[in-house]
């Protein structure tokens, strides 16, 4: 089947790389490259695990960094440059 195709800017030059990378036609790499992408299309999407951050007490010892300065001396010392 023939058909006229207009890629975005980056699709079209990332089929390019490729195509120039594997000494592929460009018919060969798109044909390929949707070949792979509809079988994978119609996949159950995996559920990513949730990402959860737990609290650390560090029992005070932390310093109030809206003092910036102070922060840097605590950190760097007095004398940093």
């Amino acid at each position: 089947m023939r058909t006229t195709l207009t890629l975005d800017d980056d699709v079209a030059a990332a089929i390019e790389h490729r195509r120039l990378k594997r000494n592929h036609s460009l018919k060969q790499e798109v044909n390929e490259l949707i070949r792979v992408g509809l079988q994978h299309v119609d996949e159950p999407r995996r559920e990513t695990p949730c990402f959860r951050v737990e609290p650390l007490d560090t029992g005070g010892l932390l310093i109030d960094i809206d003092d910036v300065s102070t922060a840097l001396d605590i950190a760097e010392g007095p004398w940093r440059s």
